[in-house]
């Protein structure tokens, strides 16, 4: 039995942003007819050290294969030097269960995370957007940014950070591309006047509020994700005329945004879109250039699969990645 090994670097050089853009949609085409089993995902917590493992498994039916991402978010990490987040992904094959490869995963999901929202704002944001404004420094904040600026030729990006010392250590990570970027003293200095507005954070209370949204906004809520936690204040759902999430199954009911407002009375759950059905045209995404049309995403597996799988066929045709023989093929 042989097992494919690939590593973050021969990750990101078989997979760049821009191409990863066409695989979440594929991703979700997948999603959009049925083809992958949902709901699998599982949690489970640690209170000593302080974290998170989370288990990603993504199963696509008619034997076309399935695979598992395990990701582990430590609180504490940073004073023991280690990144706070790490991952792997491994793929199996469809018809035999067989392992195929195993790839680190941490590169996936900033690559998959970044391309699935500007897969979104390429089909919900107003084309020719220049402005973009952050509330955020981390790790999603920098995919958000690098998957928008795949999409949009952006003049201007403001980033606010609660840390000023993160969010200079963004701006100064961006510069020296197609434009500069600017380090404000305030999320609203962030967001008035953006065209693209991204909540990247892990804040509980709401981060962003619905008076500072300029008319056409395209907002993109890419960090809380628990039920309780959200960054969008109800003036944000009030002002959208278009609520969209990736995974009603997977993502709506962890999705706080979206679940405190509905809980309230000011959204109702069945206005709310799948990504996949704004893409199929099963469901309208923006009406009206003035609209301002919210994307609430925590991740899908399927993401994962589909762009760990795509990087290791890459993989396999160019010769790239160890492979190891781990035995075990007796009955």
């Amino acid at each position: 039995m042989k097992l494919r090994i690939l590593t973050e670097a021969d990750c990101r050089a078989l997979l760049g942003m821009r191409e990863a853009i066409d695989v979440q949609a594929e991703a979700f085409r997948l999603l959009g007819q049925g083809a992958a089993v949902e709901g699998l995902r599982a949690v489970a917590n640690s209170e000593q050290p302080p974290g998170v493992a989370i288990f990603n498994p993504s199963f696509l039916r008619g034997g076309l294969g399935f695979g598992v991402k395990v990701v582990s978010d430590f609180y504490g990490n940073a004073g023991r030097g280690l990144p706070r987040m790490s991952a792997l992904v491994a793929l199996f094959d469809g018809e035999s269960g067989q392992p195929q490869a195993l790839l680190e995963g941490g590169y996936i999901t900033d690559l998959r995370t970044g391309a699935g929202t500007a897969l979104a704002a390429r089909h919900l944001a107003n084309p020719g957007s220049r402005t973009l404004g952050v509330i955020g420094a981390g790790r999603v904040a920098r995919n958000q940014i690098q998957g928008l600026r795949a999409v949009f030729a952006l003049r201007s990006i403001r980033v606010f950070a609660r840390t000023p010392a993160r969010g200079a250590a963004l701006v100064e990570a961006l510069r020296g591309e197609s434009c500069e970027p600017t380090l404000v003293d305030s999320a609203e200095e962030a967001v008035r006047g953006a065209e693209l507005v991204v909540a990247a954070t892990t804040s509980s209370a709401p981060v962003l509020r619905g008076e500072w949204l300029a008319p056409g906004t395209f907002v993109a809520a890419a960090g809380a994700y628990a039920p309780e936690s959200r960054e969008l204040d109800d003036g944000v759902i009030r002002r959208a005329a278009c609520h969209v999430i990736d995974s009603r199954s997977d993502c709506l009911p962890r999705a706080g945004d979206f679940q405190i407002p509905i809980a309230r009375g000011v959204l109702k759950s069945e206005a709310v879109a799948e990504i996949s059905e704004i893409l199929s045209g099963k469901r309208p995404g923006r009406r009206a250039p003035q609209d301002v049309v919210v994307y609430k995403s925590s991740g899908v597996p399927i993401q994962d699969f589909v762009t760990a799988r795509h990087i290791a066929r890459r993989a396999a045709e160019q010769g790239i990645g160890q492979v190891v023989e781990l035995g075990g093929d007796h009955d």
